[in-house]
């Protein structure tokens, strides 16, 4: 039987497209003022109520979660409140296509295990050039190595349509 997926090329993302323009924006600024993405704070577009999971939190008690509350990320942290790694959408959907899967599994057994995140000093433009650089949707925010908020694409999307939009 022949393979029946497919993919389908197209022009680069948004997103890419815009962490381009923000860096560039940003070259352009460096011996003056910071203004544009350069100049914005991170803390401005953040998310500071963010869902959180334990690493021993069960696997279905996060699915649950995560359907209940619609979140495309979890972040996975310490008791302390130290980010150790994030679980996504695609976390899920390849955990539960995996053949031999354990109901009784915890977090810790589907997270990716690496805390990727940005200082809450981080610019928009930082955030931006970190995600399409390395192909992520969603950026840790931290203040003295704590979880204090999270920054999704669509969240710089919303910036980049409301303050570097056509026109500015």
């Amino acid at each position: 039987m022949a393979d029946r997926t497919f993919r389908i090329h197209g022009p680069r993302g948004m997103i890419e497209r815009a962490g381009e323009a923000i860096a560039e924006r940003s070259r352009a600024h460096r011996h003056g003022d910071r203004t544009g993405a350069d100049g914005a704070p991170i803390t401005d577009i953040m998310t500071r109520d963010v869902v959180c999971a334990l690493p021993d939190l069960s696997f279905d008690a996060l699915l649950e979660v995560m359907i209940r509350e619609r979140l495309g990320c979890v972040p996975v942290i310490t008791e302390d409140g130290r980010p150790i790694g994030m679980v996504t959408k695609l976390d899920i959907v390849e955990h539960l296509a995996a053949p031999l899967r354990k109901p009784s599994q915890l977090v810790a057994d589907v997270m990716m295990p690496i805390a990727i995140s940005l200082d809450d000093s981080a610019t928009v433009a930082r955030a931006a050039a970190l995600m399409a650089g390395d192909g992520m949707h969603h950026v840790m925010i931290v203040s003295d190595r704590r979880l204090v908020g999270i920054v999704s694409t669509m969240d710089i999307t919303r910036w980049l349509a409301h303050n570097d939009g056509p026109g500015r």
